[in-house]
């Protein structure tokens, strides 16, 4: 993938650019007067006018600044100006610990420190009164040596500022698959006992080698956390010592109260001994990797009774032509009701779109970099990654000169989890010209690429 355009500040050079999350995009920079490598986190240039977006950057550096724990990326420096914010941090080599499960699950021995370090992070920053809201293994980084960090911030907030609560929509916020019941269903706020119930989930993923639930879509999943009993592990992992099962079902505690803490999960699942446990084998730290479920937002919906098929209500809703605004005025009139009915959660993504279709990663490469007068043609090719959902991608293209092509439409069949583009862009005449080609996904959510060209004439000999 073609490295993205980023203006530094003095002091950095650019290296690579190393992924994106819900909020930002993350590079790997260089400081060339301290031979240090680190991570620069740039908040996307479609959110910077949105300001809950821009504190939620600004919360995200205070809070990393202020935990000193080891199992914490640390931050180093938070710059903002009038192109944007950039967030200066530890870069952590190794592994994205989503991927290097993959399916699998790690030996114990590997797998106890990397939840004991994350079990860390989470007592040290529930000590400064922070729940993180967002805990799952595309959150957590393995180095070489094993060890682990928690990372990516953008959802933490203190327990004590009630503005951090909610996204923009009044919504809570988290990961389906990692969702704590009593958040996603509006009934309790964010806290160290709802990290819990997403480090277990995380726990149990690393142990056994699959997630304790499983659903068709987000709506499903979610439901099934509130209703649902775990999968035994007994059934996933046969051989499971007793105690590892019964342990992992107790983080796993619907009830907040009941629920084990994530380092009182660790000691009891580090009590059992590692040659209890069926073997597994040694999985190497692999390449970095941005690759993680997407964040999202739920809101209070009426329930429907036992047997109903909400599938045929969703449909009906979609097929209403109503406006955002009508939307939220019937989510309100939703929630006013739920002194006298049942709520149940219905998932979606932050953005205003409503499809099922999710765009999990943009990329952008440039069939040459540099080109020279008189002429010179690039060519870019895109490459759109989805959750494999119909639906319709709305796409457009930004020329290196920087003027937009027109917006385009793409209808994407079940199961197609790639779709291409491609953009021809012919330089010709003597004036140089620096400037990246941007992918961008309009539709649904925001997320672009662009890979960074340029054409001059020096050195060109004249008669």
């Amino acid at each position: 993938m073609a490295d993205a355009a980023l203006d530094l500040p003095p002091g950095y050079e650019l290296v690579r650019r190393l992924g994106a999350g819900g909020f930002g995009e993350v590079f790997l920079a260089r400081q060339p007067a301290i031979g240090r490598l680190v991570a620069i986190k740039r908040i996307l240039p479609h959110a910077l006018a949105d300001t809950d977006n821009l504190e939620r950057f600004r919360r995200e550096a205070r809070i990393l600044a202020s935990t000193r724990c080891r199992s914490v990326v640390k931050v180093y420096d938070l710059i903002t100006g009038d192109g944007g914010a950039l967030l200066v941090m530890e870069y952590v080599p190794g592994a994205n610990l989503l991927d290097l499960l993959d399916g699998e699950r790690l030996p114990v021995d590997q797998a106890m420190v990397v939840l004991r370090d994350v079990a860390e992070a989470l007592a040290a920053m529930a000590e400064q009164g922070v729940v993180h809201r967002d805990v799952k293994p595309g959150n957590v980084f393995v180095l070489p040596d094993g060890h682990a960090r928690l990372g990516d911030f953008g959802l933490a907030r203190a327990v004590a500022d009630a503005s951090g609560f909610r996204t923009g929509g009044g919504a809570p916020s988290g990961t389906p698959a990692y969702f704590p019941p009593e958040v996603s269903q509006g009934i309790a706020e964010p806290s160290p006992a709802s990290d819990a119930y997403s480090f277990a989930v995380m726990a149990y993923e690393t142990l056994l080698g699959r997630r304790p639930f499983d659903a068709g879509d987000a709506v499903a999943l979610v439901i099934a956390h509130w209703e649902h009993p775990p999968v035994p592990p007994r059934d996933v992992l046969p051989g499971i010592p007793a105690a590892a099962a019964d342990a992992l079902l107790a983080g796993l505690d619907k009830d907040p109260g009941q629920r084990l803490l994530p380092l009182a999960l660790v000691d009891r699942l580090a009590a059992v001994p590692a040659d209890a446990w069926p073997p597994a084998a040694w999985r190497e730290p692999a390449a970095d990797s941005a690759r993680s479920d997407p964040t999202v937002a739920a809101v209070a919906q009426p329930a429907t009774r036992a047997g109903d098929d909400p599938a045929p209500a969703r449909r009906a809703s979609s097929a209403r032509s109503r406006s955002s605004k009508e939307r939220l005025r019937a989510l309100g009139a939703a929630v006013a009701a739920a002194a006298v009915a049942a709520l149940v959660a219905v998932v979606v993504l932050v953005s205003p779109w409503d499809s099922p279709l999710e765009v999990t990663s943009v990329e952008v490469e440039a069939s040459t970099r540099q080109g020279t007068c008189p002429r010179a043609a690039f060519v870019f090719t895109g490459l759109v990654r989805t959750n494999g959902e119909a639906g319709t991608l709305t796409l457009q293209w930004t020329r290196p000169d920087g003027v937009p092509n027109a917006e385009r439409t793409v209808q994407v069949a079940a199961g197609q989890e790639r779709v291409s583009a491609r953009l021809e862009f012919t330089m010709r005449g003597s004036r140089p010209l620096e400037g990246a080609a941007v992918l961008t996904v309009l539709r649904p959510g925001s997320v672009h690429d662009s890979a960074l060209v340029g054409y001059t004439c020096r050195g060109r000999r004249t008669r």
